[in-house]
């Protein structure tokens, strides 16, 4: 049977119909193509990039935004991934990291922010840095600033110095600014690191080792192998100490002036670049807290010099004074010498001459393995003739006097060059906290240097000068004397 003529009709408007819809199907689907290849570089490419090259953030601005920028076709999805992570600053102390992360731009968002939160410590020192960085973004590539640098100024204001209690001590004792302090341990120093090294071959004298890391002692700077970054190093030392132990302070010390020959800094050229030296170490510990002792040698050579000789090395140690007890939190120590070496009235006449007033006082035995009991009398002879200043011993390889010569005449009062049988001496220190000593103007017994360092290739198996030397430090550790001991004298105490 045929279909009537009305039917045929219809059916032929359902098939245009049909047709038309598929036709505009194919068209929007093509658009979408078009539109997805421009997207992906074909038309419109874009770019993801952070909105600066570098940023700056302030010591106490709390938190530095940055914003990342997206350009081009901004009609689909933007993939990116950033973080934040350290230069020479120090996470958890500078600023806090961020781990990679990876965002999604949403259609028509051109701007995406973060937060670096700065942490505020009170700062003046060196600047440091961080990166912040771009990665892995899709579909379109990143700009120019896909990595920028962010400085973060150290620039608190300098703290206002408190001269009875310059190290911030909870309970001070009067004239004594160092009981009371807690005193940074350093977990890399060279008896720490011996230690761990021997622990697989001796345990016993892996045992003796971790004896001396236990104990603080005082972090040396040279000036001859720093370069121009004295500031930052010094500062990222310091900024270590807190990271690690909270609320410690330091102990620092200089070895640079006794260099070669004798005479040798003591020139125009050469304080000049002292003065440059201590003024940049000054500039790292700004408001860290820091106990210093001023150039190990610098006063106990000093008779070799001549007039000239001697005015240069003095200014050199009275600028050297007055540009860190600048620093609100750093009390400072002159070479005192040792008992044995130079007679306690010419001492006392070099201190003078050094600056000694301008300081919190002066140290002794730094260098020497003298008698505790030798060093307090000669110490309090010097306190003496200079106005009952005060003074700090240095113990670590005191505990059992000096290895004297067969012949005094011919080599000296004592071995100094890794002497047979010595002995470290006794701490004033509890727990890392100072102690008083109980002897008048006596400040504390502490190590200011790291006992074990060879004296230099003097004996079988010595290594060179400087050089730590683990089997020697057994041995110190192994003779070590807690109370002070040797020849008797009339030593002024303090009353309880």
């Amino acid at each position: 049977m045929s279909k009537a003529p009305g039917y045929l009709s219809l059916g032929l408007h359902r098939c245009a119909l049909l047709l038309a819809l598929t036709c505009l199907g194919l068209l929007l689907l093509a658009g979408s193509s078009r539109a997805a290849v421009a997207h992906d570089g074909g038309g419109a490419p874009g770019t993801v990039a952070f909105d600066q090259p570098s940023y700056v953030a302030h010591e106490s601005q709390g938190v530095l935004t940055i914003t990342i920028e997206r350009t081009g076709d901004l009609s689909g999805l933007e993939h990116v991934g950033y973080g934040v992570k350290r230069q020479d600053a120090q996470p958890g102390i500078d600023f806090d990291a961020i781990a990679n992360r990876y965002v999604i731009f949403q259609p028509g968002q051109s701007t995406l922010t973060l937060n670096v939160r700065i942490i505020d410590e009170g700062l003046n020192a060196t600047p440091v840095h961080a990166l912040a960085y771009l990665y892995g973004s899709y579909p379109d590539n990143r700009g120019a600033n896909s990595n920028a640098p962010i400085t973060i100024l150290h620039d608190d204001p300098i703290e206002a110095r408190v001269d009875a209690n310059p190290l911030g001590v909870a309970n001070p004792v009067s004239g004594n600014p160092i009981a009371g302090t807690k005193f940074y341990v350093d977990p890399k120093s060279p008896a720490a690191q011996a230690e761990k090294t021997m622990a697989s071959t001796s345990r016993a004298g892996a045992n003796a080792l971790s004896d001396i890391a236990d104990e603080p002692a005082a972090h040396r700077f040279y000036m001859w192998n720093m370069g121009s970054t004295v500031e930052g190093q010094v500062a990222h030392y310091l900024e270590g100490t807190q990271l690690q132990q909270p609320g410690s302070t330091a102990m620092l010390s200089t070895y640079s002036l006794v260099h070669s020959k004798c005479g040798y800094t003591a020139t125009p050229a050469m304080q000049a670049r002292y003065d440059t030296f201590i003024q940049r170490v000054a500039a790292g510990i700004g408001n860290y807290h820091v106990v210093f002792f001023l150039e190990l040698d610098s006063l106990i050579t000093s008779p070799c010099l001549n007039h000239t000789q001697l005015a240069i090395r003095d200014a050199e140690l009275k600028y050297a004074v007055s540009v860190l007890e600048a620093d609100p939190h750093t009390v400072v120590y002159l070479d005192g010498g040792a008992a044995d070496a130079v007679p306690a009235r010419q001492q006392a006449q070099l201190l003078r001459g050094a600056g000694v007033a301008q300081s919190q006082g002066f140290f002794l035995n730094s260098t020497h393995f003298d008698w505790m009991t030798s060093e307090l009398h000669y110490g309090q002879q010097i306190s003496k003739m200079l106005g009952s200043a005060h003074f700090v011993i240095n113990s670590g390889e005191a505990g059992r006097g000096p290895l004297v010569p067969k012949s005094r005449v011919k080599s000296g009062n004592e071995v100094l060059c890794n002497p047979a049988g010595r002995g470290l001496g006794p701490l004033t220190i509890s727990n890392r906290i100072a102690q008083p000593t109980g002897y008048a103007n006596a400040d504390g017994f502490l190590w200011i240097g790291n006992p074990g360092g060879s004296g230099g290739a003097c004996v079988p198996g010595a290594p060179p000068t400087g050089v730590y030397w683990p089997a020697y430090a057994v041995m110190l550790a192994n003779n070590w004397v807690h109370t002070v001991s040797g020849p008797h004298f009339h030593l002024v105490r303090v009353p309880k």
